[in-house]
């Protein structure tokens, strides 16, 4: 059987509950209804491990330990959910729910009635709390003496309960916390002579032991997700928020503590939680029922939020002894004189104080940086090769890359920026982009160093993440069980993302890597899933790989004092077997043939450097960084030139002779017959000046021009005509 309440107790208990209730009823129509912001709680069992059980049923103690096992599990409830931290939610009770929710479903029942059940929408637990005994005693003494009313029977009863507390996060499955416990209760109960008994009185030791059992546990569980906290500071008083039911008496010693930075497992990268450092201790003076208060005993900066946690074995020595001097409005005076170091305070180890140059904010442990640089700027490219993955995959995923990348450091370039910048340079055709960032002339960018640095410079990026979607695989498990009666089906599938992220000035990779992500589906006899699995994966993908970039960012910003700087080069054009008879001016301002060729140029030639387009100075100079470089030029009437060239600084001067293209060489035999059928001393006639006069239109038209530097070799000056309707 359980131990009970008592009869008064229960019912004066239930009295309230039920007031409440009642009161809600009216108000609203139902009696309760779920708190979405509360965290959800199953207590999954109080159990004891099979060696106590067997030991339990060699003593003739097994009643004794499931009483205390059962009255605890459900004592525990109570206390949890008087502490109004967590929401419980039915697992021991889940039969008589689903029960009643058949029943609603059978048509038996009202299906309009809201206060009929629903199928389906059981309250999910986030949090999983489990109690295993390993040890349990229940020894009894028995002794017979003498007193003044005679002979009389006296039994001393102890049990001794030791366990460990456990709560996992069930989105996880991580154990969030583990708290050993341990209970040493004794009664004695003493039979004066002549008075018969039924039963034993010692019996009610279940019941305290039930007790301490339920609070120790719910306290730990509580402790785990919700550590207590510092709601307000007034005069020496501390009030937090703990109550009666969650263990809080007077008396008890909490130590306060500020939460520190964050660690970082150097391992595995886990995260171990924040570093606390004790800030204050308190003695609690009044327990309510909806937080407590405590008068602070060590006062080094208690604020609210500050974290609370309970000394069973109250102050240490070192604190002890200098609170026995004066506390004056809950700051202490050590006799000493001196000030009191903390236990873990700003001498300890693990303690941090801000360096030059960092700005302390407010709360407690947090450094911030007293300068904020420019954000960093980062392109994002996105391409899927998997033929399991629908294209708008790729869309999603650059969605989600650049939600998860944008920060206060780092500034992420639009799609719009990307595609308008691949437009700029690539021209028209197949390659110009077309709303697509995954375009061959973006691929031919990113295929090598020199390439990858001028597609940075021109979408003004310190560099950018490639993020190629490689692979789909599925796979499936089947499980089956008869003694636990599971049978289930799961499809599991894995999606994986390669990674490259790319330094704007070098062009050189910072990361490469591939990060895996996966999901899974199940279903059963009674249990059918169809869930889109795809959407899940690719914003997983997207988390996954902005947690490994991040950390690798800092690489691609500048050094104090370094810069970038572009080379000037000189860049020549030459029309190679290109020239045209000189025509000079006279004095009587007759036009007359000379013997003297003059050599043509090229004007107004396109330049792409790795594929960017770039364009020559007025002075004829060529912005590039020094390094390798692949240079493509062309122009509408010569076949275009390719070649790698190796830039060493500024003032370095290239020339480049082209010829002409098969159509370039149509067009310009078309119109040079006029000006081949000129002799040498002819004195042209107005027709022929005519001729000329759209020779040169020709080639203003086709972008052809003198060889200026020629026409300044030869000394021509502007006695040439040619000099004067084409110019420079």
């Amino acid at each position: 059987m359980q131990t009970m309440e008592s009869g008064w107790n229960r019912v004066t208990r239930l009295a309230g509950s039920l007031a409440v209730i009642g009161a809600m009823a009216v108000s609203s129509g139902v009696f309760a209804q779920n708190d979405p912001g509360k965290a959800t709680l199953a207590v999954r069992g109080f159990v004891a491990t099979p060696a106590v059980e067997q030991a339990a049923r060699a003593a003739g103690s097994t009643n004794a330990l499931q009483q205390i096992l059962q009255a605890a599990e459900t004592q525990m409830e109570d206390v949890i959910q008087r502490g109004r931290k967590f929401q419980i939610v039915a697992r021991k009770d889940l039969g008589t729910i689903l029960k009643e929710q058949d029943l609603a479903d059978s048509g038996l029942v009202d299906r309009l009635d809201p206060n009929t059940a629903r199928s389906l929408s059981l309250a999910g637990a986030r949090y999983i709390a489990v109690m295993t005994v390993d040890g349990f005693q229940d020894i009894t003494d028995k002794t017979v003496f003498e007193d003044q009313l005679g002979e009389t029977r006296a039994e001393r009863r102890s049990i001794q309960l030791s366990g460990v507390a456990k709560i996992f996060d069930t989105t996880s499955g991580a154990m969030l916390a583990s708290t050993p416990i341990r209970i040493d209760e004794s009664q004695l109960d003493k039979i004066i002579p002549g008075v018969q008994r039924e039963g034993r009185k010692t019996d009610g030791l279940l019941a305290g032991v039930s007790t301490i059992l339920a609070n120790d546990v719910a306290l730990s569980v509580t402790d785990a997700v919700f550590p207590a906290k510092v709601l307000a500071v007034q005069l020496g008083t501390v009030s937090f928020n703990r109550t009666i039911a969650n263990g809080v008496t007077p008396g008890q010693i909490w130590e306060v503590m500020a939460t520190g930075e964050e660690l970082i497992d150097p391992d595995t990268g886990e995260s171990l939680g924040s570093s606390e450092i004790s800030i204050g201790w308190c003695e609690v003076v009044d327990a309510g029922a909806r937080f407590s208060r405590a008068t602070t005993l060590v006062d080094n900066g208690i604020d609210r939020g500050a974290i609370m946690r309970l000394r069973p074995g109250g102050l240490p020595a070192g604190i002890r002894s200098a609170v026995a001097g004066v506390v004056s409005g809950g700051r202490t005076t050590p006799q000493s004189g001196g000030a009191v170091a903390p236990a873990g305070g700003a001498d300890a180890p693990g303690s941090r104080t801000a360096p030059q140059g960092e700005r302390v904010s407010s709360g407690p442990g947090l450094v911030a940086p007293a300068n904020s640089s420019s954000p960093l700027k980062l392109a994002i490219f996105v391409q899927n090769i998997s033929p399991d993955l629908p294209p708008q995959s790729v869309s999603a995923l650059q969605s989600a890359l650049v939600g998860c990348m944008t920060s206060s450091d780092v500034s992420v370039l639009s799609r719009a920026d990307i595609i308008n910048g691949v437009a700029r340079y690539a021209g028209e055709g197949a390659d110009a982009g077309g709303g697509d960032p995954d375009s061959m002339v973006v691929e031919r960018a990113l295929s090598d160093q020199a390439s990858a640095r001028n597609l940075a410079a021109l979408l003004g990026a310190d560099g950018f993440m490639v993020a190629t979607i490689n692979k789909l695989t599925t796979g499936t498990r089947t499980f089956e069980d008869p003694d636990l009666g599971v049978e289930s089906s799961i499809i599991e599938y894995d999606l994986a993302l390669a990674l490259r992220v790319v330094d704007g000035r070098t062009g050189g990779s910072v990361l490469g890597d591939i990060v895996h992500v996966g999901s899974a589906t199940r279903s059963s006899p009674n249990l059918q899933v169809t869930r889109a699995v795809i959407p899940k994966l690719i914003l997983d993908s997207a988390l996954a790989a902005c947690k490994k970039v991040k950390p690798q960012l800092d690489q691609l910003k500048l050094t104090e004092g370094e810069t970038v700087a572009d080379g000037l080069v000189q860049v020549d054009l030459v029309a190679s077997g290109l020239q045209i008879p000189d025509i000079r001016m006279q004095s009587d301002g007759q036009l007359v043939v000379g013997d003297v060729m003059l050599p043509l140029q090229p004007s107004g030639a396109t330049f792409l450097v790795d594929g960017v387009l770039s364009s020559l100075s007025s002075s004829g100079e060529l912005k590039v960084s020094p390094g390798i470089h692949r240079l493509r030029i062309e122009h509408p009437m010569f076949e275009p030139i390719e070649q790698v060239v190796n830039v060493i600084g500024n003032g370095q001067q290239f020339t480049f002779a082209m010829t002409l293209s098969d159509a370039g060489r149509a067009a310009w035999a078309k119109n040079i017959a006029i000006i081949e059928s000129m002799k040498n001393g002819e004195v042209l006639r107005q027709n022929q000046v005519e001729m000329v006069k759209a020779f040169a239109q020709f080639l203003s038209n086709s972008r052809i021009n003198l060889d200026t530097s020629e026409v300044r070799n030869l000394n021509l000056g502007e006695g040439s005509y040619w000099w004067q309707i084409l110019g420079e």
